[in-house]
């Protein structure tokens, strides 16, 4: 066999050291049956484009990697944030808990609270009634008396002597011995003091008021009274809570134009006209009756 060792790329001192095993193996490069790798000018197109994928890559991740330190950065602020928030969320719930414990104590303190309310209002109930009863009961001990307002004081004054005048003048004989009691009391806010008249009976005393208003003007000259002749009233011997009352009857009766108002065993009657119906007023309460 000859050989070409300038195409087989060796010398003929390497191909001797060869042996004699592997220079039957050997064969010339140009020789070998061509590999089915793709010739170099069409892998060399591939290859490049390949490099230019990676490079784009590694550009993309380089550009991505520019914003990591902001990243970690924001990172480590919303861990902080996190652990803020769970702290204050801690405190949070401890308040919260803090709180329903207020709650319950405030829940109890107010059912106590209403109880309490219930109980005062029971007890002002009670109360309004046994004051009403009280009123009642001291008006009622009234029901025999009269009240004279107008009547001069004098010293050493003889108050039977003016009761007597009063009837001369009224018309209605009157016995000394009708009469429980007479004295003087004095009026609230004055210096003036009146005249209490206690009858035996309250029906000796509905008929000498009854007289005593049928005379139209009674005067303190109709009664020998030398001095300036002034009004002379001759009314039920009221409590200070029923004159009160009888006041606050007036002025309504006034702004609603209730015609009829009156004093009757100690009860205070009003009427608009005379076709009305009487309303009786024995509380402040009662002054809604009037419309």
């Amino acid at each position: 066999m000859q050989l070409d060792f300038g195409c087989a790329n060796i010398t003929e001192s390497g191909w001797r050291k060869l042996g004699t095993e592997r220079r039957a193996q050997w064969k010339c490069p140009q020789c070998r049956p061509s590999s089915p790798t793709m010739p170099a000018s069409a892998s060399e197109p591939s290859v490049s484009a390949s490099l230019d994928v990676i490079l784009c890559e590694i550009r993309d991740i380089r550009r991505q990697l520019v914003n990591l330190p902001t990243l970690v950065d924001d990172i480590k602020t919303i861990k902080e944030e996190l652990s803020e928030l769970k702290m204050f969320s801690e405190f949070s719930s401890g308040r919260l808990d803090d709180f329903q414990a207020k709650l319950v104590e405030l829940e109890a303190t107010v059912g106590t609270t209403v109880a309490l309310r219930d109980s005062v209002n029971i007890v002002q109930a009670d109360m309004a009634k046994l004051q009403f009863k009280l009123a009642s009961d001291d008006q009622r001990s009234r029901l025999n008396n009269v009240e004279i307002k107008g009547i001069p004081l004098k010293t050493n004054e003889n108050l039977f002597s003016i009761m007597e005048s009063i009837c001369r003048e009224v018309k209605y004989n009157c016995p000394k011995s009708a009469i429980n009691y007479i004295s003087r009391v004095p009026m609230q806010n004055s210096k003036e003091k009146l005249i209490i008249v206690s009858f035996l009976n309250r029906y000796i005393k509905e008929e000498f008021i009854a007289a005593a208003r049928a005379i139209k003007e009674l005067t303190t000259s109709n009664l020998g009274f030398h001095c300036s002749p002034q009004r002379v009233y001759i009314n039920d011997h009221l409590t200070v809570e029923s004159k009160q009352l009888l006041s606050k009857v007036k002025a309504i009766a006034k702004e609603r134009n209730y015609t009829f108002v009156w004093v009757k065993y100690g009860k205070i009657h009003i009427r608009k006209n005379t076709s009305s119906k009487t309303i009786i007023i024995r509380k402040e309460t009662d002054l809604n009756k009037i419309i």
